[in-house]
C-alpha cells in the first residue's frame, strides 16, 4: 500500500516536472524534478486537506522557479501554474467516472490517470510551449481579454478544488 502511494506521488511529481518544463522552456529538468519533488515531500508534511495546501502550493512553486530553477518569473507565471493545476483536476474526472465502474481499486484508478496525464502532457509538449508563447505575447501586450481568462481560470481553480474537498 505504501508503494502505491510512492508511485502515485512520484507521477504527480513527473506531471507537474513535464508540464512546467514545456511550457517555460528554462532551466534543466532536472531541476524542475527536484523543486516538484521538495514540493511534494513538504507538502506531505502540509497535508491536502484545505485550501491553505493549495495556496501554499502555488507560492513554494512560484518561489522555487526564481530559487531552484533560477529563472526570471512574472505575474504570468501564475497563470501557467493554474492551468496546470486546473489541467490536473480536470483531466481525472471523466476517468475517475468511467473507472469507478469497472473497479473499486482507488489506486488502479489513481495509477491510470497519473498515467495518462504524464502521456498527455509528453504528446502535446509542443503546443504547450507554443501556446503558452502565445499566452505570452498577449499578457505583456497587457490584452484584457487575457487577464479576464486568468480570473477565470483562477475562480473555476478555486471552484474545482472546493469540490475535491468536498467530495473526497
Amino acid at each position: 500500500m505504501i508503494l502505491l502511494n510512492i508511485l502515485v506521488l512520484v507521477f504527480e511529481i513527473l506531471y507537474y516536472s513535464m508540464f512546467m518544463y514545456y511550457a517555460k522552456g528554462e532551466g534543466k529538468f532536472k531541476r524542475y524534478l527536484l523543486l516538484f519533488s521538495l514540493i511534494t515531500i513538504i507538502g506531505l508534511f502540509i497535508g491536502n486537506d484545505s485550501l491553505y495546501s493549495y495556496l501554499f502550493l502555488i507560492i513554494m512553486m512560484m518561489i522555487g522557479l526564481k530559487y531552484i530553477i533560477k529563472i526570471k518569473i512574472k505575474f504570468y507565471d501564475i497563470l501557467i501554474i493554474f492551468v496546470m493545476l486546473l489541467i490536473s483536476c480536470i483531466i481525472p474526472t471523466p476517468i475517475y467516472i468511467i473507472m469507478i465502474n469497472l473497479t473499486k481499486n482507488i489506486f488502479a484508478i489513481t495509477l491510470v490517470y497519473s498515467l495518462i496525464k504524464i502521456l498527455l502532457v509528453y504528446l502535446f509538449r509542443n503546443k504547450i510551449k507554443k501556446y503558452t508563447k502565445k499566452i505570452n505575447i498577449l499578457w505583456n501586450n497587457n490584452n484584457f481579454y487575457i487577464r479576464y481568462i486568468f480570473t477565470t481560470f483562477m475562480f473555476l481553480y478555486v471552484i474545482s478544488s472546493c469540490l475535491y474537498c468536498i467530495l473526497k
